[in-house]
């Protein structure tokens, strides 16, 4: 399928300068950059990052923090 899309000039002729170099052609680079993009910011693959970082460090808020957090919202009708 062929599509038509605008793009800066700077990353235009770094693409350019990549595809040559590594013997791409400019279509299969920017399929391969689209897929690549997809397959790591789809939500499930973010999901999964936040899953493993959160799972293996402490994510509590500063005590401070929280004392303020909770005068604020206490008074909160939920």
């Amino acid at each position: 399928m062929k599509t038509a899309i605008s793009i800066d000039k700077k990353l235009f002729d770094e693409a350019e300068g990549f595809s040559r170099s590594v013997g791409l052609s400019r279509s299969r680079l920017y399929c391969t950059a689209i897929n690549e993009y997809l397959q790591n910011h789809s939500t499930d693959v973010v999901c999964e990052k936040y899953n493993e970082y959160y799972g293996s460090h402490k994510s509590e808020l500063d005590k401070d923090i929280k004392a303020a957090n909770y005068r604020l919202f206490s008074k909160e009708d939920w």
